[in-house]
């Protein structure tokens, strides 16, 4: 019985050092500092696109901001097939330069977790680009990529070494997430998702603490 225990405790050990429960931690750090969850979509995916919806969650994962935007370019013709927003839908929408003074100070101060924060982070860059704004916000950003880190948990499911959204919440054991999925529903994937990753850990950590006790 003894050494079954001793075993059990091993593998336990063992765990904690695997790929997921090393993601789980460094998703609890990233809770404990209370941060912000971030989702765009855009106009595309060249240097000129720009931001046609985005949400903002808080920690608890209340709605801070949400809105639809209007851009002054052309939607790309496979974005609007697969997520399901056109130009025609966005006329009366606000613009970029008219929803940004409220954004702003949302992410001051506060570490932002987005999925493919590179991608995002420079698309929010042409956005400001293409109406001659400010970038002194955006390079004061601390972001953290919820993507780098699922793919580190879960694996790559591509030649870049990376994950799409759709499949990181397939192997968290997330349903209902698609492409046409709204930024908001993007927002609390990306929370569902690190929470269940640093309660993995969590859980592992009590059971080691158990059997030690024990």
């Amino acid at each position: 019985m003894k050494k079954d225990a001793t075993s059990t405790h091993l593998s336990i050990e063992r765990e904690l050092t695997g790929d997921l429960a090393r993601a789980g931690a460094v998703a609890g750090n990233w809770h404990t500092g209370s941060p912000i969850y971030l989702s765009i979509k855009t106009t595309g995916s060249d240097q000129f696109s720009q931001v046609i919806e985005i949400a903002i969650l808080d920690t608890d994962q209340s709605v801070l901001f949400h809105s639809q935007i209007k851009p002054s370019i052309e939607i790309d013709a496979d974005v609007e097939r697969s997520q399901g927003i056109n130009a025609s839908a966005l006329q009366d929408r606000p613009s970029w330069p008219q929803v940004l003074d409220r954004i702003i100070p949302l992410m001051r101060q506060r570490n932002v977790i987005m999925f493919n924060a590179l991608y995002q982070t420079r698309v929010l860059k042409q956005s400001c680009l293409a109406y001659n704004l400010s970038l002194d916000w955006l390079d004061g950003l601390a972001v953290n990529c919820s993507m780098y880190l699922a793919a580190n948990a879960y694996g790559t499911n591509n030649r870049y070494g990376t994950i799409s959204i759709e499949y990181a919440m397939k192997k968290a054991g997330i349903a209902g997430y698609s492409e046409r999925s709204s930024t908001v529903a993007g927002c609390y994937a990306q929370a569902k998702m690190l929470h269940l990753m640093a309660l993995y850990t969590e859980q592992l950590r009590l059971q080691v603490a158990f059997k030690m006790s024990a």
